[in-house]
């Protein structure tokens, strides 16, 4: 009887170990994914802010508790390219008023590119130049926009020779970073204190009341003489 109890359960193990065998795996996990990015509906892209998780792309899997999270970066892409092959919910969380879950399915293992088309709380023209720049000086024109009822609190301009620049991008022996609090909604804004001969990037923030998340604009990328 023992020696028939060890080949079923040796036969299980092999059967286990072979049906795992048969899912898509690299050497740096599954091959299943989800990318794409969020745009509005003119189809101008949704920044969002690499270094913290107030904008979202939640993946929920079949059968799971926890959804693999994607964050928005500044350029409006996200993505996920080691994903399990299964079927996922996916939703959208962050500064945009709600959109429809949708269904994803990577059962064979493939990736998927799925563009969100969303309202942002707030919309963000990108910042022009206004005039010529100057060794230690950039001057912009702005403009925040609120959509259905929501208005702008805190408003700020982020310039920086790190990319994708945001309220918490500091200064160090190797970058630099200057933030200007704006007063109004749209406008012009001086940036001063600059280094000659740097690239800077520079994108507008504003937080809408009552949210818990920055809406930001794409960058200007503007190089002092």
């Amino acid at each position: 009887m023992k020696t028939s109890y060890y080949m079923v359960s040796a036969f299980l193990v092999l059967l286990i170990l072979g049906n795992a065998c048969n899912e898509p795996i690299t050497d740096f996990g599954f091959d299943g994914g989800i990318y794409g990015k969020v745009v509005d509906q003119n189809g101008n892209i949704v920044p969002g802010d690499i270094a913290s998780g107030g904008f979202m792309i939640r993946a929920l899997g079949e059968g799971d508790e926890v959804s693999m999270d994607m964050r928005v970066k500044g350029d409006g892409t996200f993505a996920n390219l080691k994903l399990y092959p299964k079927k996922y919910t996916v939703r959208v969380e962050g500064p945009v008023f709600p959109v429809e879950e949708v269904a994803i399915d990577l059962t064979g293992g493939q990736q998927v590119e799925h563009n969100f088309t969303v309202t942002p709380f707030l919309t963000i023209a990108t910042p022009t130049l206004n005039g010529a720049a100057t060794a230690t000086e950039i001057k912009i024109n702005y403009s925040i926009v609120g959509n259905e009822g929501k208005t702008a609190g805190t408003k700020e301009v982020y310039c920086s020779t790190v990319p994708y620049p945001n309220a918490s991008t500091g200064s160090g022996p190797a970058y630099e970073t200057k933030k200007v609090t704006l007063g109004a909604t749209s406008g012009i804004a001086s940036i001063t204190g600059l280094t000659s001969g740097k690239k800077y990037f520079i994108r507008v923030g504003s937080k809408a009341t009552g949210a818990s998340a920055f809406n930001y604009s794409d960058q200007l990328v503007v190089t002092t003489p």
